[in-house]
């Protein structure tokens, strides 16, 4: 706080003077000043005349010094650190060639929109982190903002060696995933696909009416349960798949279904069971392939309708009855007079489920 208070000035025209030397004074009309000196600042002073001056003037050289007691210790006053007015805006940046340029910890590179100097890649800046809606070791949420990004750069504490990246911020280069106001109901967190084509995304619909989630997934979607899993759907559930399905039950599998059921396949479909198979229906069961019917009413009669039948059997066989067996009757009729679903039916049925394109 001192450093000012014995200091003093002279002018002078030795060039040997500069920051930091002790010199010693001699003959100086106050006797006091006859001591060593050491000087803390030079400023020289030249003058050089040009070669068509007449006036025969030299070369001048003089300086300004100031000094302070030389057995005294010379400290600078203290500056301060400069320190940030604020945040402000930077573009993140990073190779030529590059979507996502990123570290190990997830920091990025940024290219702040006063520097007219600096190459906008990955020199432009040192690492900065990236302020997350939550971290943790090993867990958290991460999303690392890719090149061309623009973000919001704060400094902690006003450090300007300390910044920090705190939001990211759409521009007239950069929209939002949303059309804005007129989905301004919409809430949407999307990807976009590294070097190709696509997205994923999660939105959210809160308009009044049309409350709605929506996942998109660009390829590939995987949903991993450990324990129990539930799903209610308050009205209808509906599900195309477009290639193949497959489902691996290790234990017991159970189907209710209150009203009715259609199961349509337009291929072969095969049934193999290692232990019983037990087919129950209070008002009937019907087999049809073709004109060929099989019948099982629940009054107790079985009626077989065809064009023609055979029954071979490579051991004995039986017919039993408990009243009279009739074969061969006249003017018999079957007792099925309507053949439903037949095969006109089933082409009609498969044209609704896929039409051909």
């Amino acid at each position: 706080l001192r450093s000012g208070s014995r200091v003093g000035n002279a002018t002078t025209n030795c060039f040997a003077l500069r920051p930091g030397k002790i010199f010693t004074l001699q003959n100086h009309p106050h006797a006091p000043m006859n001591d060593s000196w050491q000087v803390i600042t030079v400023t020289h002073h030249g003058v050089q005349p040009l070669a068509d001056n007449g006036g025969g003037e030299g070369t001048q050289l003089s300086n300004t010094v100031s000094f302070i007691p030389g057995r005294e210790e010379w400290r600078p006053p203290h500056r301060y650190k400069p320190t940030a007015d604020g945040d402000e805006l930077a573009t993140v940046v990073g190779p030529p060639g590059e979507e996502i340029y990123v570290n190990e910890y997830g920091a990025v590179k940024v290219h702040f929109h006063w520097d007219r100097y600096g190459k906008p890649d990955h020199s432009a800046s040192c690492w900065v982190r990236v302020a997350m809606g939550w971290s943790g070791n090993g867990y958290g949420f991460s999303a690392v903002p890719r090149i061309g990004t623009v973000v919001q750069v704060s400094y902690l504490n006003g450090d300007i060696d300390r910044p920090i990246i705190t939001g990211c911020t759409y521009d007239g280069r950069n929209a939002p995933p949303i059309r804005f106001p007129e989905n301004k109901t919409r809430t949407t967190f999307r990807t976009q696909t590294h070097k190709g084509e696509g997205f994923n995304e999660l939105r959210f619909e809160d308009e009044d009416g049309k409350q709605e989630v929506f996942i998109h997934a660009q390829k590939d979607m995987n949903t991993v349960v450990r324990d129990n899993r539930s799903t209610t759907v308050g009205a209808n559930h509906k599900e195309v798949i477009l290639q193949n399905q497959t489902v691996s039950v290790h234990g017991s599998q159970s189907t209710s279904v209150q009203s009715d059921q259609k199961n349509v396949v337009f291929g072969n479909q095969q049934s193999i069971v290692d232990g019983e198979v037990v087919i129950a229906s209070a008002k009937g069961i019907r087999l049809i392939s073709g004109t060929s019917v099989l019948q099982l009413s629940p009054s107790g009669r079985v009626t077989i309708a065809c064009e023609n039948f055979d029954f071979y059997a490579s051991g004995s066989g039986q017919i039993a009855t408990g009243e009279i067996l009739d074969l061969n009757m006249d003017n018999a009729a079957p007792g099925i007079t309507k053949i439903d679903p037949n095969t006109d039916t089933i082409a009609s049925t498969k044209s609704q489920f896929f039409p051909e394109k």
